[in-house]
């Protein structure tokens, strides 16, 4: 349909006051140009919310920065000043001032006039849009099936017996992300955020039956995401053909959408006992378990979805993404290959690829797939707090602070999401950053925004010991120790093994001026130190104590050990420290008096720890848990 004719379309449908219809034409008009400030203009008509009316006018504007009427919407609803310059409008003519102000009608003005020659003309107009409209009529309904399939199905085991036309597959995801329609409350949709636009996904099965109109009407629904309407028709497809699996998947697939796992789960069920050998089946009962219980062993569903299907792409991605939970890398890393044969450019690959890379302890590569998967698709919000957290673990907080935010408004039920928000405002990395107290340079505003986001993950998940470990850091550079001590209690007794609780909650009691009670807590944490970065914190924070308990001298034990330990283990500011410190306990010889305290060698130093027990395996969204070593603490610090 040409561009002007869809755009005189969605006119009409406004001014006949049918809201979705011209919405729909209006979403299509923007999806292939952007840039055109007609089209935002009348889809502020059409939009539901304020915000979303304020977002199409305000894109008016950037592209045509003079336009009136999109300023005098955004004054009307708030969104700008009413001292902004807005043109005043023309006062409108009366019917008699255009009489006397107009010339005697001519030609066809004359001829439009006459009201006879006008009813005349306006029956025969209404007789040819009649001819037309019936030929279209029979036009569509003349019209054949459209395969959206790539390639022809490998499924192993019995062909599917539902009907003769084969079964084809398209190299795309099962999970269809089509672009949405404008929703009538929430956040501006992702889509209407980017520069690009994306096409909708077909579905990984799209056998077409030609005796069932329904069924063709549900595909097209499924594939601009109508799932209601699109599993109404495939259930009434389901009446006229009931031995198809294909059209009890898709039934599945609709239910999964609608959020409804437990009857999706049942078609998915219904699709196997027609067909056992069905792949995609198996991956929409995989997803749809995961649905109904996050720790659902899937391994087996995929397993076999891979086995009938060898190059089902999505299966695949899955149980990586499956294998990546469970710490499984080798495994990941082996479907992550075959995946990567099978479709090179897919998000979903770079996203479970950076996974992969963060596992791996490769930082730096796993931003740069992060970023890939951002890119390639920027409506799969998931992608958003991933490149929000591998940012934050690289250290660009401005960046992680820009997709945080954007995620959050989407997300915003999403715990985690929020204290990761809440760590970029911080500028703390991670755990070591929160025990280190190697604080960046903040402003007041900073703070209370870290605050804010701590707090609301907290009311979100009260259960998430990271929540009060950060939140106990921005209490701490606020120099309100005992609610830092407060925290960091209620972290331990959600996860008492973490070695960055336990040493932040040492650092805590130190700043809350319980030196004993700090001393003690420090001698605690050397049992759980996994290696030499971990152990400087021990030393570092342990000397601090033992000095402020006043005792420089007891300190130097701990300030020569820090210095002992290899440079990349030791923070640059602790090592000046501890040279700072050894250097003043050691007083210039002179011929009546000798050194106080002699340095230690670092050559004849002996093993300062052992490890005594195996880690203890990573669990999925907390902090990590470190081996215990020797050393018992010799009290318990009060709460």
């Amino acid at each position: 349909m040409p561009v002007d004719h869809m755009l005189k379309e969605a006119i009409e449908a406004v001014r006949l006051g049918h809201k979705a219809r011209a919405r729909d034409i209006l979403t299509r008009l923007l999806r292939a140009d952007q840039s055109n400030p007609v089209y935002w203009l009348w889809m502020s008509s059409v939009v539901e919310t304020t915000r979303e009316q304020a977002y199409c006018l305000q894109a008016v504007l950037r592209q045509d920065p003079h336009n009136q009427a999109a300023r005098r919407g955004l004054v009307l609803i708030g969104a700008l000043a009413s001292e902004s310059p807005v043109a005043p409008q023309p006062l409108a003519r009366r019917k008699w001032q255009v009489a006397l102000l107009s010339e005697p009608p001519q030609g066809f003005k004359a001829f439009w006039a006459n009201p006879t020659a006008r009813i005349i003309a306006l029956a025969v107009v209404g007789v040819l849009l009649i001819t037309i409209a019936f030929v279209a009529v029979l036009a569509i309904n003349r019209e054949k099936p459209t395969r959206v399939a790539a390639r022809p199905t490998r499924t192993a085991g019995p062909p599917p017996t539902f009907t003769s036309t084969p079964t084809n597959i398209a190299s795309t995801s099962v999970v269809s992300r089509a672009t949405p329609t404008l929703p009538a409350t929430g956040p501006t949709p992702l889509w209407m955020l980017l520069e690009v636009t994306y096409t909708p996904t077909p579905v990984y099965v799209n056998t077409p039956h030609p005796v069932t109109e329904d069924f063709r009407i549900a595909v097209r629904a499924f594939g601009r995401g109508d799932w209601a309407t699109a599993l109404r028709h495939f259930r009434n497809a389901s009446q006229v053909e009931p031995d198809a699996p294909d059209i009890h998947y898709l039934i599945g697939e609709a239910q999964r959408m609608l959020e409804e796992p437990a009857a999706a789960l049942a078609s998915y069920n219904q699709a196997l006992d027609i067909s056992p050998g069905f792949a995609p089946a198996f991956l929409g009962r995989a997803l749809a378990s995961l649905d109904l219980n996050g720790k659902a062993e899937i391994g087996e569903d995929l397993d076999r979805a891979i086995e009938y299907d060898p190059n089902f792409v999505e299966a695949r991605l899955q149980r990586a993404g499956a294998a990546l939970r469970s710490g499984d890398l080798e495994a990941a890393q082996e479907d992550l290959e075959a995946a990567e044969a099978l479709a090179p450019g897919s998000p979903m690959l770079a996203y479970y690829q950076a996974q992969a890379q963060q596992l791996a302890g490769d930082a730096e590569s796993a931003l740069e797939f992060a970023r890939q998967a951002y890119d390639l698709d920027r409506t799969y919000l998931p992608a958003y707090r991933l490149l929000g957290e591998m940012a934050l673990a690289n250290g660009e907080f401005e960046l992680a602070q820009e997709v945080l935010d954007t995620y959050l408004q989407y997300a915003p039920e999403d715990a985690e999401g929020w204290m990761a928000l809440g760590q970029s405002y911080m500028r703390i990395r991670g755990p070591e950053d929160a025990y280190a107290g190697l604080m960046h340079s903040m402003v007041k505003d900073d703070l209370e925004a870290a605050m804010q986001a701590f707090e609301h993950a907290q009311e979100l998940d009260e259960e998430l010991p990271g929540v009060y470990l950060y939140r106990a850091v921005t209490y701490l550079a606020q120099e309100q120790g005992q609610k830092a001590v407060n925290d960091l209690m209620s972290a331990r007794r959600l996860d008492s093994n973490s070695f960055a609780i336990n040493l932040g909650l040492g650092r805590a009691l130190l700043a809350a001026g319980r030196v004993d009670d700090a001393i003690s807590q420090v001698n605690s944490c050397e049992r759980l130190a996994a290696d030499e970065s971990q152990l400087s914190g021990v030393y570092y924070w342990r000397a601090l104590a033992v000095e402020a308990n006043g005792s420089g001298l007891a300190a130097a034990p701990d300030w020569q050990a820090l210095l002992d330990l290899s440079e990349d283990a030791v923070p640059a500011v602790w090592r000046r420290a501890a040279e700072q410190h050894i250097l003043a306990l050691t007083p210039t010889p002179t011929a009546t008096s000798t050194p106080e305290f002699t340095p230690t060698p670092k050559a004849t130093r002996t093993p300062l720890v052992s490890k005594t027990s195996s880690p203890t395996p990573r669990r999925t969204n907390t902090l990590t848990s470190t081996p215990r070593l020797t050393n018992t603490p010799t009290s318990t610090p009060r709460p």
